[in-house]
């Protein structure tokens, strides 16, 4: 009977940990060669990459056109002055802004041309309001509003003037607004705050809101730097595609020769080669001494017996020895007058001329 400790595994248990153990590093080291494997950048793939760079710099340039266009284009919000003022329900303003004057507030311009004013004596002055209210309608809470912004002390509620306009100006007020429902009063009021005399006072009001300036402008810039990134992209891949082709030198003329030279191979050659003429004959014997050699004086006593056979005057006989045979395989063949050719076992001559001595061996002639 088996007794297993707590904290001790079995043999199946260490075989199936081993087993796993295996399993994660054939894993790992298959995914240790994919990693490792070169990724090769051929002519091909760069050009495919550099197409698609460039559609990324047209897409991205497009879209931040179109955010642009959707926030520099303003929404008209002009006023019908009518019985002393110009009132001007502006509706919802939306907006990404916080409470409060901060970069993302809302533009917007109010263009005002002065073309009628009664004749008075006191000071007229041109007010316009912008105020934080849901019903334009109601006068008493209009004019709490617009208590609320000559005290300039909300950003809800926002006032601007001009003392003493003058028939034929525009008078421009500029307002950063806050997200949220807004009402315009334009008017033209005496030293006593009431209207002055609306028959013969006259007043043009025109007005432009740019809602969309931060809400596109935002994004916009944020393509507008894709685009960018994407064309330094396009630079670099467009520089290796150059290098590449630049490297390779591939011009018309060499594809031409390339595939001349390869119909040419394939071709084959037009026929056997053309033998080569070898030499006619021997070489051309080389005259050696008109006479016959030196006679070799005698360095003996003189009354040695001299032999009765009379010395040969003369060349040698004509009727010549065959040729001797030399161990190398060469031969002496005889060239009349006491001379000799030597003749190599290849056939060819050598160029020197041999005569024999008096114990009958050959040896090169020297002349005295």
């Amino acid at each position: 009977m088996l007794i297993q400790l707590p904290g001790i595994m079995s043999d199946a248990e260490l075989d199936s940990t081993e087993a796993d153990y295996e399993g994660s590093e054939a894993e790992d080291s298959v995914n240790e060669e994919d990693d490792e494997t070169p990724q090769v950048e051929t002519l091909g793939t760069l050009r495919e990459s550099l197409k698609k760079s460039r559609w990324n710099v047209f897409m991205f340039l497009g879209l931040a056109f179109l955010m642009f266009g959707f926030a520099l284009f303003p929404m008209p919000m002009d006023a019908d002055f009518e019985y002393g003022t110009a009132e001007k329900d502006l509706g919802f303003v939306w907006g990404p802004s916080l409470a409060g004057e901060d970069f993302m507030d809302v533009p917007y311009e109010v263009s005002v041309k002065v073309n009628q004013l009664p004749a008075t004596t006191g000071n007229i002055t041109l007010q316009v309001f912008v105020v934080q209210i849901d019903d334009c309608t109601d006068p008493g809470v209009a004019s709490d509003a617009e208590a609320r912004a000559q005290a300039g002390n909300e950003h809800g509620y926002q006032y601007g003037f001009v003392e003493s306009p003058v028939e034929g100006r525009t008078y421009t007020f500029d307002f950063d607004l806050d997200m949220g429902q807004y009402c315009l009063n334009v008017k033209a009021v005496g030293q006593d705050g009431t209207i002055v005399d609306p028959s013969r006072t006259n007043l043009d009001v025109t007005g432009k809101l740019w809602p969309n300036q931060v809400i596109a402008g935002i994004p916009g810039l944020v393509f507008l730097g894709l685009s960018t990134f994407a064309f330094v992209g396009a630079q670099k891949i467009g520089n290796k595609v150059k290098s590449l082709l630049e490297d390779k030198k591939v011009t018309e003329e060499q594809m031409v020769l390339e595939e001349a030279r390869r119909q040419k191979i394939v071709a084959g050659p037009g026929g056997p080669p053309t033998p080569v003429a070898g030499p006619a004959g021997p070489p051309a014997v080389v005259a050696g001494p008109s006479g016959a050699p030196p006679s070799q004086a005698s360095s003996g006593p003189s009354n040695v017996a001299v032999d009765n056979q009379s010395t040969r005057a003369g060349p040698p006989p004509a009727a010549a020895a065959e040729p001797s045979q030399v161990d190398d395989g060469s031969t002496y063949e005889d060239a009349g007058n006491g001379y000799y050719y030597r003749k190599l076992a290849n056939g060819g001559y050598e160029q020197q001329i041999y005569v024999k001595d008096e114990s009958g061996q050959y040896v090169p002639y020297q002349s005295e």
